[in-house]
């Protein structure tokens, strides 16, 4: 994996989701031919863009795929709707991760700390611990502790997927320490993402309780759960607007580039939360999913109007509230709690009862089928989510999502490396199956 260190990647970010933010270019490159240094202050941006990518790109749009939210529906995407994928499908997706951002968050933590700036060396330390978390619960093993140092390691060795989640852990807590109290609308959140309450601390919190989630680790993610982000709008939320470049990049997929590769056309979730023609088993009647199945869907397509959930200037949510209500939830009930597991999953029911002006009834329930509804909620939710793909592998795909192969009995258990990997890393470990579980779901 030769990565260089990328100071202006903005053109890839570009290419790869066409998201612009104006602020963060401006005067980089008045003169391409004779390129200078940056702030950190402004690099951090790009840092941020490739975190949107990551979370809203192309890695959302498969993930939705291999778990049934959404349907494959022409040209290339019906080969990944029955998991026809290659290496080099998923290129793009790792040279975003390394190349367009953890490479320009190490370059601002070394301008953070000549400068002695902690809360820009918080803020990029919590965005590299999510890209490096994602890159191995996606992939499995990954480079990390040589990655990003072309000349020092050109050839970077591959770190054990839990040593990688675990060391982000502590990178995350190091972020938690140096961003105090900051607010991301005050600190280096725009305008990427949403002026809202959020806070880099709750929304660092909710990211371990997140990652220890999909470490199967239910006691410490409960405990960060709990310090997580405390209210809707606190949530943090990617900033989209009519301004070409800034578009939700569901709709740029949708609408401006690929329109018809990504539809719900018999999709597990359409077919889940269509109330007049439920032909999925639903374990929890809802009366509201009549307004939330307009809100997500048009007919068989995603909802692209400008009041629809993938509207143009719709924002997106990289993590919310409701994640972590419901992170919290399912802890709870795995650590024996189902008084604690309920209050934490009729929050979040009350929350979308206002969302949407309609019934969606609080439980009483409790055993296994507590499970599953918090489960499907999360499903249901937490649409277009990398998230929902790694509960279908963590659960053991506990609430039945159909597998769309028939020379197969279970989803994809993993993204598989980059050809671009295989091609230029000698510490490549070699091909593994997509169905292959990762270390953590094995």
């Amino acid at each position: 994996m030769k990565m260089p260190v990328i100071k202006y990647s903005f053109l890839s970010l570009l290419l790869l989701g066409n998201f612009s933010c104006k602020k963060y270019v401006e005067g980089l490159n008045d003169n391409p031919n004779s390129f200078t240094d940056a702030p950190g202050e402004l690099i951090i941006g790009q840092a941020e863009l490739a975190w949107v990518l990551m979370g809203e790109g192309e890695t959302a749009r498969l993930s939705g795929v291999f778990t049934d939210q959404f349907t494959g529906f022409s040209n290339q995407f019906t080969n990944f709707d029955s998991y026809d994928m290659k290496s080099t499908d998923y290129d793009g997706i790792w040279s975003n991760a390394y190349s367009g951002g953890i490479a320009q968050t190490r370059i601002v933590q070394q301008k953070a700390l000549e400068s002695g700036n902690k809360v820009l060396l918080g803020v990029s330390q919590i965005i590299e611990a999510s890209l490096i978390s994602e890159i191995a619960a996606l992939f499995g093993d990954a480079p990390y502790a040589q990655s990003s140092q072309p000349v020092e390691f050109p050839n970077p060795a591959y770190d054990d997927q839990k040593s990688v989640l675990e060391t982000a852990q502590a990178l995350f807590s190091q972020g938690i320490e140096n961003v105090g109290n900051g607010r991301v609308k005050d600190f280096y959140g725009s305008p990427v993402f949403v002026s809202n309450n959020a806070t880099w601390a709750q929304v660092a919190h909710s990211l371990k309780a997140r990652y220890y989630l999909i470490a199967k680790d239910y006691t410490k993610a409960r405990a960060e759960a709990k310090l997580g982000i405390s209210a809707v709008d606190r949530s943090l939320m990617v900033f989209h607007s009519d301004t070409d470049g800034q578009r939700n990049l569901f709709y740029q997929f949708g609408v401006e580039q690929r329109g018809g590769y990504l539809t719900a056309t018999r999709s597990f979730l359409r077919k889940m939360i269509n109330l007049s023609d439920i032909t999925a088993d639903r374990i929890l009647y809802t009366p509201g999913e009549q307004s939330r199945f307009a809100k997500y869907f048009a007919g068989n397509e995603l909802n692209y109007a400008d009041n629809g959930y993938f509207g143009k200037s719709a924002s997106y949510p990289l993590i919310d509230w409701i994640e972590n209500q419901l992170i919290l939830a399912e802890c709870e009930f795995r650590l024996g709690n189902e008084d604690g597991a309920r209050t934490a999953f009729n929050a979040v029911r009350t929350e979308l009862g206002k969302r949407y002006s309609d019934d969606f009834p609080t439980v009483t329930i409790g055993g296994n089928t507590l499970l599953k509804v918090i489960l499907e909620e999360k499903y249901i939710s937490l649409i277009g989510s990398i998230q929902v793909y790694h509960d279908a592998r963590r659960t053991n795909n506990i609430l039945g999502i159909p597998i769309k192969n028939s020379t197969t009995n279970k989803i994809p258990q993993r993204f598989l490396y980059p050809q671009v990997e295989i091609n230029t890393n000698k510490s490549f470990p070699g091909v593994i199956s997509q169905f292959t579980a990762t270390k953590v779901n094995s």
